[in-house]
């Protein structure tokens, strides 16, 4: 994509390098402003929006803020403008910071080759934030941010009628499917939390506080549902516990569920070949409890 480039800096020798950069290439060179680097940013604003440049190149200055002001009353009216800064000397990191925070695209050195400049124009124009700053991205986005948001508060609605239908099943007399679960947790404030929250739905629970301890009663009780902590205190975990049950014959068919305290193990529980049917966050509200129990309960229609 082609750019029209506008160079506003002092440094004489870098403007001649970056217009030469931008020679016989596909970009083209805008005329210089009339107002100088550093003076009124309202008028230099004012200049560059007459100029209606795809991509700036101006002095990263910090006193009043000077550049970022004129960044940001030329974003504010076309947004789809990238802005290059200079580097000279004054970019710390909390100018840094703003600069970028405040849109900047990049900055570039009084050394930088003729590739670097021109892949950050490129960036500028082929890159997201073309699709950031132009306003119909924003329109699509906004738009879509809805559609969202909607199908969003529609599977909330399915969710919380999914959630009062599993439990209806599991209070209701007709259903005698097994309900059998096997708790693994060795905690006990865990264990005795959980186990109250099964047998108000009409499971019947037996717990466990060690791995060797639940493989004998997954043995003798034959559970229809195991639930395991992931971090067990023996050093091994709800994944480890998983696959002695699940790769070994002598134990009947069950549905594993491990408990975590944060979903950012997911993908490691979730892996392929750990035989782990589901992972679910440990309930710590009445909300979480009920889809706790309905996420449980689905391990009885299989």
């Amino acid at each position: 994509m082609t750019a029209t480039v506008l160079l506003h800096i002092s440094d004489s020798p870098l403007k001649e390098r970056l217009a030469g950069y931008l020679e016989g290439g596909k970009h083209s060179l805008l005329p210089p402003l009339q107002t100088p680097p550093g003076g009124s940013d309202v008028e230099t604003a004012a200049e560059i929006l007459s100029a209606r440049p795809d991509v700036v190149v101006l002095d990263y200055i910090s006193e009043d803020a000077w550049s970022v002001k004129v960044l940001q009353e030329v974003t504010d009216e076309r947004r789809s403008t990238g802005f290059i800064f200079t580097d000279i000397g004054e970019t710390d990191l909390e100018n840094l910071t703003m600069a970028f925070n405040e849109g900047a695209a990049a900055f570039v050195r009084p050394d930088v080759s003729k590739t670097a400049f021109l892949n950050m124009i490129a960036r500028i124009c082929e890159g997201p934030a073309r699709i950031r700053h132009s306003r119909q991205g924003d329109r699509r986005l906004e738009e879509e941010l809805q559609r969202t948001g909607q199908a969003l508060s529609r599977a909330k609605v399915h969710l919380a009628g999914a959630q009062k239908l599993v439990n209806y099943l599991l209070t209701t007399p007709v259903n005698l499917q097994p309900r059998k679960v096997l708790l693994l947790s060795d905690s006990s404030y865990q264990r005795e939390m959980l186990k109250k929250l099964l047998e108000d739905s009409n499971f019947v629970v037996v717990t466990a506080s060690t791995v060797d301890e639940a493989v004998d009663l997954a043995l003798s009780e034959k559970p229809r549902i195991v639930i395991s902590d992931y971090a067990l205190e023996d050093g091994r975990t709800g994944v480890d516990f998983c696959k002695e049950l699940k790769f070994n014959r002598k134990f009947l068919p069950l549905y594993f569920v491990v408990c975590t305290a944060g979903l950012d193990k997911l993908p490691v529980i979730m892996a392929p070949g750990n035989g782990v049917d589901d992972c679910i966050l440990k309930p710590s509200t009445d909300s979480s409890a009920a889809e706790f129990i309905s996420r449980v309960a689905l391990g009885l229609t299989l």
